[in-house]
């Protein structure tokens, strides 16, 4: 895959905004750009509009909801995708060059991480038009896993290029701090292993750590949870990975979230329902149509070290699925519902393997804690969104 080709302005941008001049930041009206299409497709146009647009984003990004990146009707041809605005309700008019068989495994700080086919990982920021994608080490470059009969596991002996990697958090966002971290969850067991800029390889935390099904970077570290519900901190900032157990188990769930809401240690628990053979009210004969079911939400209390479970979100809204977790202000989103969860689609083992029978990612919508109701987000009926939607914050 031929990376260096696959950013490209979409071709909205430049057909409507005039020439960049001298006076540029003298001419734009930063507050009359009335959305946040407008900011992409202005920044996109060349390094001096980007620039500009670098130098004025506090005036236009502040705590914005993010944007759900997936391909629409506009996108059929299998090399673009779209944004979806929460803020105005449609499809922003700008397409996305980002073909369709690049697996997306994470989304942080505004940096898509994608798999190729050929086990490449690399990292893509949209809304830059300039040093907009990193390179990091491959798939083939994870330390292999020694199984029980002391046989090397690697990436090798995977022939799906889009399950090995489960999820890559960064640290920071590298246009601004060049020290970032990235961590991914890989491998049939789910295990840890980060980079660092100049690292030629990926470097593995410790193979007791398996079933990793969230990480978040928060308070100067990464925090991870496995499938059992243990929430622990890996410390990078030592010279080797120091690895603490941040609180006791948390029993139950389907799928496991770690959030920083309010600069608290949120854990939120998803259950999804299958249907049964037997419930007559069962709105689809797909064997695999499941569904979200709800959420359970817990607040960790550092002091007693323990999961005090919460109706309400503290007047937050959490965004949860393959992106980075993370929560802003119902007030700073009017168009969101506050104390609600608004949620994608990470099912990979339950969507990939139904797609011949004409079923894909659809497990997303709205879920309001505290009135226990689901809504879509999203208005569409299909349950075909090739590839799975992801969000994506605002940033530059």
């Amino acid at each position: 895959m031929d990376f260096d080709n696959i950013v490209e302005s979409g071709h909205q941008a430049v057909q409507f905004l005039p020439q960049p001049s001298s006076d540029l930041e003298q001419d734009i009206d930063w507050l009359e750009l009335p959305d946040h299409g407008d900011y992409i497709r202005f920044s996109a146009v060349s390094h001096v509009w980007h620039s500009v647009a670098i130098q004025n984003r506090h005036l236009t990004l502040a705590r914005k909801p993010p944007l759900l990146m997936l391909a629409t009707e506009l996108n059929n041809d299998d090399q673009t995708h779209s944004f979806y605005s929460l803020t105005e309700n449609k499809v922003v008019d700008f397409c996305l060059q980002v073909p369709h068989n690049l697996y997306m495994r994470g989304s942080s700080h505004g940096w898509l991480a994608m798999v190729s086919n050929n086990w490449e990982i690399t990292l893509y920021n949209p809304f830059l038009s300039v040093n907009n994608k990193i390179q990091l080490p491959p798939a083939t470059a994870f330390e292999p896993r020694i199984d029980n009969d002391g046989d090397s596991v690697t990436v090798i002996d995977f022939d799906d290029y889009m399950k090995f990697v489960s999820k890559v958090v960064l640290s920071d966002n590298p246009a601004s701090n060049p020290n970032y971290v990235v961590m991914a969850i890989y491998g049939d067991y789910c295990l840890l292993a980060f980079y660092k800029p100049g690292d030629k390889a990926w470097t593995s935390i410790d193979s007791k750590l398996i079933f990793i099904e969230d990480v978040i970077y928060y308070d100067d570290q990464f925090y991870f949870v496995d499938h059992k519900g243990n929430v622990f901190s890996c410390d990078l900032n030592q010279p080797q990975p120091r690895v603490s157990t941040v609180s006791p188990v948390l029993q139950g769930a389907d799928k496991r979230y770690l959030v920083e809401s309010c600069g608290e240690l949120w854990q939120v628990s998803r259950y999804t329902i299958f249907p049964d053979e037997n419930d007559i009210n069962w709105e689809s004969d797909n064997p695999m149509d499941y569904r979200n079911a709800k959420f359970d939400v817990f607040k960790l209390d550092r002091v007693a070290v323990e999961w005090i479970k919460m109706d309400n979100l503290q007047g937050c809204v959490f965004f949860l699925g393959d992106n980075s977790s993370y929560s802003v202000w119902g007030s700073d989103c009017p168009e969101c519902k506050p104390n609600s969860i608004y949620y994608t689609d990470d099912y990979y083992e339950g969507y990939h393997l139904e797609l011949k029978n004409g079923l894909g990612p659809h497990d997303m919508g709205v879920f309001n804690l505290q009135e226990g109701t689901h809504e879509p987000h999203y208005p569409t009926n299909s349950k075909m969104l090739i590839p799975a939607p992801i969000w994506i914050e605002r940033t530059l």
